[in-house]
């Protein structure tokens, strides 16, 4: 092994865990009401920034604890039985990662239009009626246990359908479209 490689193993992060003990996530009226973070009373973070590890497969296992910076972020630990926090920090991490996963159910697809490679749909979802538009379809499609899908559309958003066979049938022909 070449002195470069050992380099590489010797930086490489190591995990660390915590239990919901040693995280406090409080409002911080000093700092305007900030979202802060306390890790092991050893470091505080200010508007930390909470990511599932596995947000479709097992999303409430661990949550990784980040610094704010999205370039670096650096994780300060993976928090595990993360529902056993304090009922501020609980309330405080539910909260931001309901903003960060928002994923509104697809009920039903009420029209679609393709322009050219582009589909253009109008959609029910548990949220009310949206238009999205939909690129490189076969490329924003993530295909979970069973039926479920995960579709992105080009702004970003995800539209999850938790089980395709249960669409109506217009909405299952139109799905099966632009699949």
């Amino acid at each position: 092994m070449s002195n470069a490689s050992i380099t590489k193993l010797r930086e490489a992060p190591t995990l660390r865990y915590l239990d919901p003990e040693q995280v406090r996530v409080y409002r911080n009226q000093e700092l305007g009401g900030r979202i802060c973070a306390t890790i092991a009373e050893q470091v505080t973070l200010i508007e930390p920034r909470f990511l599932r590890v596995h947000p479709l497969s097992d999303p409430d296992r661990y949550i990784s604890v980040r610094e704010t910076d999205p370039g670096k972020g650096k994780e300060h630990g993976l928090l595990r039985n993360w529902r056993r926090l304090d009922r501020e920090s609980l309330e405080l991490v539910e909260a931001e990662l309901e903003r960060r996963y928002l994923h509104p159910v697809l009920l039903s697809i009420l029209s679609l239009k393709d322009h050219g490679g582009v589909a253009i749909c109008e959609i029910e979802t548990d949220r009310g009626r949206r238009e999205v538009t939909l690129r490189d379809i076969r490329d924003n499609v993530i295909y979970l246990k069973g039926s479920r899908l995960l579709i992105t559309d080009a702004e970003g958003n995800r539209y999850d359908i938790p089980d395709s066979t249960k669409l109506d049938p217009r909405s299952a022909m139109l799905l099966a479209r632009i699949l």
